[in-house]
């Protein structure tokens, strides 16, 4: 009896090795994995997938699980990471510029990691970081703040191409622009910052207001731009990265870069997270994007690589396909080779005032956009009767102090309503002659 249980019990046991066996081979191939969190393009996504699974499997004799949680832009993006709590369900914080990972390592978010041939990057550029010095994080894809413009819709609407951020506000242009909002896209937000630190905070959220009013509409994001734009919807595209030009050259749309005459370097970052679940993997991941080999997806993904060691003509004989693009785009044969006028940007400044911006953007001008565009179009109304009022000789001193107090109101004070009554008042002071 006790011979029959016994051969029973080892029976059963062996059955539940058996049924045991599929789930201990799936968490062993658990740890082959590694997650992204970001706001990098498709293309980029998806050539870095390619990259990295190929180069995995041929290193390791393995396959690697790539997810990749795209929520929205950079904001959106800390957003998530801070909603994790340092709990992350993801390793790599994939793409975003400077204040994004700045403002992630001052909450404790990220980690320091060195990856190999990380040294191949420069430390600043212009002023601006490229790297952090304690390694939290490190620019793998640098592109510049540019604008866009539809080359045969503004042939066909008789505009020349704005060449600065003044002639942008100029009437000429308005209904002809189209850009996203500051808390959905980092590249506004850093365009944003540009504004603010060029012309002073008081000063910039009076330009500010008067671009708002140019707009056909906002988009939902920066892609959405340059989607608008190539299908010439709206002609003329703010707050874009860069490499969006080159993307729709190479997609057939006539599109040129609009390259203001302010702007900043953008050092799109890559990061490890703090509490990152495969972080072994994740740092493989860092170390192989770093690579010659990585960086020629970054490419083929349309970033500009960072490594200051590549040139696109030594790539383009080598069969990469984008590296011929990449230089007939920026004119050079590398991307640091780059002439371009940039501000003193700020960074601890533009990582403190992080929210703030974002918030004001949001409550003072998008979700008052209506009422700002009929202030200020009525302030225009009243500005044209006082000088068409001044040709007939009348007397328009008072009107001209009201409408002059009209436009303050509303352009550095932001106070619609106000600039709205002082408006009325010079038109009545008018009607008084």
């Amino acid at each position: 009896m006790k011979t029959r249980i016994l051969t029973v019990s080892i029976f059963t046991l062996f059955l539940t090795a058996l049924l045991l066996l599929p789930i201990l081979a799936s968490q062993g191939q658990a740890a082959d994995k590694v997650g992204w969190v970001g706001p990098v393009y498709k293309e980029l996504s998806d050539s870095l997938t390619k990259g990295f699974q190929e180069y995995y499997k041929k290193t390791y004799n393995k396959d690697i699980e790539i997810t990749f949680v795209r929520p929205g832009g950079w904001p959106v993006c800390v957003d998530k990471i801070r909603s994790w709590q340092g709990k992350p369900d993801a390793d790599i914080f994939l793409g975003a510029g400077a204040p994004a990972h700045e403002v992630l390592k001052q909450e404790g978010l990220l980690v320091p990691y060195k990856p190999k041939d990380a040294d191949k990057v420069p430390t600043e550029w212009h002023g601006m970081k490229v790297k952090d010095k304690d390694d939290y994080w490190v620019c793998f894809a640098p592109w510049i703040v540019t604008n866009l413009y539809n080359e045969k819709v503004m042939k066909a609407l008789r505009l020349p191409p704005p060449k600065t951020w003044k002639e942008l506000v100029n009437p000429i242009y308005r209904g002809n622009v189209v850009y996203t909002l500051p808390y959905a896209s980092g590249t506004m937000h850093e365009t944003v910052e540009i504004i603010l630190q060029t012309l002073g905070e008081k000063e910039g959220w009076a330009y500010l207001r008067l671009l708002a009013a140019q707009l056909a509409r906002f988009s939902t994001s920066s892609v959405d731009t340059t989607h608008v734009v190539n299908r010439g919807e709206v002609p003329i595209g703010l707050a874009q990265p860069q490499m969006n030009a080159l993307s729709s050259r190479k997609d057939g749309y006539p599109v040129s870069d609009l390259l203001p005459d302010k702007t900043i370097l953008v050092p799109e970052a890559v990061a490890l997270l703090k509490g990152s679940p495969n972080e072994a993997t994740g740092k493989i991941f860092l170390d192989w994007l770093f690579s010659m080999d990585g960086q020629k997806y970054v490419l083929e993904g349309r970033y500009y690589p960072a490594r200051t060691d590549i040139k696109f003509s030594e790539w383009q004989k080598e069969g990469v396909e984008m590296a011929q693009h990449a230089k007939k785009a920026l004119g050079v044969d590398s991307f640091w080779d780059l002439e371009v006028g940039f501000i003193e940007y700020d960074l601890n400044l533009a990582t403190k005032r992080w929210d703030d911006v974002n918030r004001y953007y949001e409550y003072e001008i998008y979700r008052k956009w209506g009422e700002l565009k009929s202030s200020l179009f009525l302030i225009e109304e009243v500005e044209g009767e006082v000088q068409a009022a001044k040709a007939k000789k009348a007397n328009v001193t008072k009107a001209e102090a009201k409408i002059t107090e009209a436009r303050k109101l509303f352009e550095l004070d932001g106070d619609y309503a106000a600039a709205r009554l002082a408006a009325s008042q010079a038109r009545a002071l008018l009607a008084a002659q």
